[in-house]
């Protein structure tokens, strides 16, 4: 029995089974099969996801037909940035001075000036309908609690739960101040069900307002709290906030740390400012005796140069809803599809400061996918040439404590870390500040171990995976992170009138990418590739796909064939990475060759202007596509979610209105 011989709807199965590009093949090499996929709307939409970059939602209640239907018109929309309505969303006076603004999850945040509660609007997906502010108290039922709400985070979605971060004086201790975290259940305010303790103690300083960022992926809950005043070391907690849990507490050096991201449930990405690299951390699953969270790679960027200092590392990436979770979620939108985590892009904004005063500030874009990928490489057992020559003289001391519980007796686990130096370091303090707590309850047993980890320089990793683009320091806008999937939104001061925005969005899924170039070669009729710029180029060469819209409709199908393609240009790289990194492992008779390589591999990369603010050549291989936006806007920053564009208007007392665009 042949594939041909078995009944249709069996072999649509086993098709869906397969990836776009082999669905590609067998269209191309057989006309039985070509029939099938052509007449087979399930199989039409299931590559037009992996197309676009996103999954399906197996809730939605819209047929395959109508899925379809609204994945092509809303790839359209985001093409043309032409919105199906707008909208303008007014700001009250109680939060007009907010302090935090952010969409999540198909809502918009604010909190009152007072800094005791969080006010949200769920964002319409039509035009007919009045979206209202509701409020969320602070401390949730709690009627009488003092303090201040500096923080929150959200995983609407996954669990219907918000955390909001209170800081409150401490009593009968002047001057001090505790942070703690209140676990809130989003669609009633109450505390959530699943959390064993509504509140969660933190830590305590002489620091009234800290800076505290959070990521929530399943039952663990990750926050860095930086101090503004320096009184503390910059901190990295990892809690199960279900259980109340506190798997690891990390002491960094100050200044070190301001957000952090999920790359997957089980890794963790911390940008760490003060050493110039991304920390990578793996989160074991639970096990019966379970292992604390520990740092398991270092990835840097490319070093400033004097007289420039690095004064911001931040990163951001939406959205956080990990997939595997889509079939259990009893909070999940009806969407019919969403953006895929995996596919999607990290944000990075990096920005200098030199003693004359002059600052610049950048995007670094780095593609999800990839970077996992990168990890994987770096941290594999049979990897074992890296250990010659990358550095390891840093090294996490991890002290674990198992503590009795008072109330039941029985034993938990409380893993101290903090970073030390395996070598003298005469340039650079390690120096932590504040003492480092342990949960309550009696400790009966502790132990030390020391873990290092590899530092890869960036030159061994980034360029092939990442695209730079240089911001307006001085504008508000550029002091936002703004991205959600593939796409990111940045805006520049007109040069017409400065007090006015162009708004620009950057799409960095490759199929999308490879359909503009090649659009661009057959009406130029020449080779080369200039989209991926950023600059009016890519903007004109956008315009010019709008034209022919109309004749595209059946683009999507025709372009995917190019994906084998691209996907044997993509082993090709790996391959030549996986090389170089062996080669330097190599005797001194084998480095020629591999310098050879290297700098064939960087011929085909884009260089980074950056006039001297890095000490080294800072290459950039990501491609994508940039679209801009028709006209000038009088905003004074622009966010984005999966589905719309915001512009953020500002009075003299604050923020005065969010106009809101539905693109799809």
């Amino acid at each position: 029995m042949t594939l041909l011989t078995l009944p249709h709807e069996l072999v649509e199965c086993i098709l869906l089974l397969l990836p776009a590009e082999s669905v590609q093949t067998c269209r191309l090499v057989n006309r039985a099969l070509n029939e099938t996929i052509q007449s087979s709307t399930l199989l039409q939409y299931f590559q037009a996801c992996e197309a676009a970059g996103v999954i399906d939602n197996p809730q939605s209640p819209l047929s395959y037909p109508e899925r379809l239907e609204a994945l092509k018109k809303r790839e359209k929309a985001w093409r043309k940035l032409k919105p199906v309505f707008e909208m303008s969303i007014s700001v009250n006076d109680q939060t007009a001075s907010s302090q935090i603004c952010r969409s999540t999850e198909g809502f918009f945040f604010l909190t009152d000036d007072n800094r005791k509660d969080l006010n949200c609007c769920h964002l319409t997906s039509f035009p007919q309908d009045n979206p209202r502010w509701t409020r969320i108290p602070g401390h949730g039922p709690a009627l009488d609690w003092s303090g201040i709400l500096v923080n929150f985070a959200a995983a609407l979605h996954e669990h219907d739960l918000i955390v909001n971060f209170i800081s409150s004086d401490i009593e009968n201790q002047a001057d001090m101040h505790s942070l703690d975290f209140v676990l809130l259940k989003f669609s009633t305010g109450e505390y959530h069900p699943l959390a064993h303790r509504p509140r969660i103690h933190v830590q305590r300083s002489l620091e009234a307002e800290p800076w505290v960022d959070s990521k929530i992926v399943g039952d663990n809950l990750a926050l860095v709290v930086h101090s503004l005043d320096g009184t503390l070391s910059d901190r990295l907690f990892i809690f199960d906030w279900k259980t109340g849990r506190k798997l690891v507490q990390h002491e960094a050096a100050e200044d070190a740390y301001s957000t952090l991201d999920f790359v997957s449930p089980e890794l963790l990405i911390v940008p760490n400012c003060a050493l110039s690299h991304f920390e990578v951390w793996h989160l074991p699953p639970y096990q019966l005796n379970p292992k604390p969270p520990i740092q398991i790679l270092s990835l840097q960027i490319p070093a400033v140069s004097p007289p420039n200092i690095l004064s911001r590392f931040d990163c951001y990436g939406d959205p956080r809803l990990p997939s595997p979770f889509l079939h259990s979620m009893p909070y999940l939108s009806p969407r019919p599809f969403f953006s895929s985590p995996e596919n999607s892009i990290l944000i990075t904004k990096l920005g200098t400061w030199s003693i004359r005063g002059h600052r610049t500030l950048y995007d670094l874009i780095i593609h999800r996918r990839a970077l996992l990928d990168t990890i994987q490489t770096w941290t594999s057992p049979s990897l074992l040439q890296q250990q010659r020559y990358l550095p390891r003289w840093l090294a996490n001391e991890v002290t674990v404590h198992q503590i009795a519980d008072a109330e039941d007796g029985s034993f938990q686990f409380d893993a101290q870390s903090k970073l030390v130096s395996t070598v003298p370091l005469p340039r650079f303090s390690l120096r932590t500040r504040g003492p480092s707590s342990v949960s309550s309850g009696l400790s009966t047993n502790s132990s030390t171990s020391r873990c290092t980890f590899l530092r890869v320089p960036w030159a061994k990793w980034g360029p092939p995976i990442s695209r730079w683009f240089q911001l307006d320091a001085e504008t508000r806008d550029s002091w936002f992170g703004h991205s959600n999937g593939q796409r990111c939104t940045f805006s520049e001061s007109s040069r017409c009138d400065w007090r006015k925005l162009i708004v620009s969005v950057a799409d960095f899924n490759p199929h999308n990418f490879r359909r503009s170039a090649e659009m661009s070669r057959l009406r130029s009729g020449e080779g080369e590739n200039n989209s991926s710029d950023g600059d009016d180029e890519g903007g004109n060469e956008e315009e010019a796909e709008e034209d022919e819209e109309d004749e595209e409709d059946e683009e999507d199908e025709e372009d995917e064939k190019d994906e084998e393609d691209e996907e044997d240009e993509e082993d090709e790289e790996d391959e030549e990475d996986e090389e170089d990194e062996e080669d330097e492992a190599d005797e001194e008779d084998g480095e020629d060759e591999e310098d050879e390589e290297d700098e064939e591999d960087k011929e085909e990369f884009e260089i980074l202007d950056h006039k001297g603010v890095f000490s080294e050549k800072v290459f950039m291989g990501l491609k994508c596509v940039v679209h801009r936006a028709p006209g000038v806007y009088d905003f004074g920053a622009v966010l984005m979610d999966e589905q719309r564009l915001f512009g953020m208007k500002l009075n003299d007392e604050g923020w005065k209105s969010v106009s809101v665009f539905y693109i799809g």
